[in-house]
């Protein structure tokens, strides 16, 4: 039996013979084929080509392979760790080195806003879905980004950082005053700040690849919450219709 034929143990494993993209370094996307693989260690892929011209890449680079099931779109993080030729071609030895990620199926509509954000690292003495001060229990930013979109069921950033699947985090948004008042809460600031637990859902390659877009699902939302944010997100997608069509 091929081996691409063989029954995978999860919809996560890379499997020879599977045609892949990868995302380059500088963030260009080349199609290719998984041609062998030593003991469930490395890789054999061949290096793509484009009008003639192989892609750039040497040993030690950091890169994104994307392969498709029936269940979805998985990116896994590899680095290359050999380069070879054989004849003309040109091969590279690719090292896994995270599990594949499953690029989720929008669960509700994203709305475009912009606003600042504070990850923190996870502490359960903060996990608190309050207006609150961070800093008043030492805690210290580990990156400050703006948000590209907020949805009923979470948020996506473009992050410098590259977050771990699942892992937690506290997020500190600060906030236009109608989110927080859709959310049930009051505030007497300008930019009132909202504190929440929120979980890693995607951390993928964005642009020239020295980004990234990074998506974490809200955690601990009560009901009157989860409500508040769908009235939020419905009503200003309203908005931007209108204000579109009086352009």
């Amino acid at each position: 039996m091929d081996k691409r034929q063989k029954i995978a143990e999860s919809e996560e494993e890379i499997l020879v013979g599977d045609r892949v993209d990868i995302v380059a370094p500088a963030g260009q996307v080349y199609r290719t084929m998984i041609e062998d693989r030593l003991d469930n260690g490395p890789f054999l892929v061949g290096i793509p080509s484009r009008k003639g011209v192989y892609m750039s890449v040497y040993d030690d680079d950091d890169i994104y392979l994307v392969f498709y099931r029936e269940t979805g779109r998985y990116i896994a993080h590899m680095k290359v760790i050999a380069l070879e030729n054989r004849g003309a071609v040109r091969y590279m030895w690719l090292l896994q080195k995270t599990i594949a990620q499953k690029n989720q199926r929008r669960e509700a509509f994203r709305l475009p806003v912009s606003f600042n954000v504070q990850i923190y690292e996870y502490a359960e003495d903060v996990e608190k879905n309050v207006i609150l001060n961070l800093e008043d229990f030492g805690t210290v930013a580990t990156e400050a980004v703006n948000s590209k979109d907020i949805s009923v069921t979470g948020i996506s950033m473009i992050t410098k950082k590259e977050y771990r699947l699942d892992e937690k985090y506290i997020l500190r948004m600060h906030l236009d005053l109608m989110l927080v008042e859709a959310w049930g809460l009051e505030s007497d600031e300008a930019e009132p700040t909202l504190s929440l637990t929120a979980a890693v859902k995607r951390c993928v390659p964005w642009r020239a690849g020295k980004t990234f877009n990074t998506g974490m699902q809200f955690l601990g939302l009560t009901k009157d919450m989860s409500e508040g944010l769908a009235r939020y997100v419905l009503d200003e997608q309203q908005r931007q219709i209108k204000r579109r069509r009086l352009l």
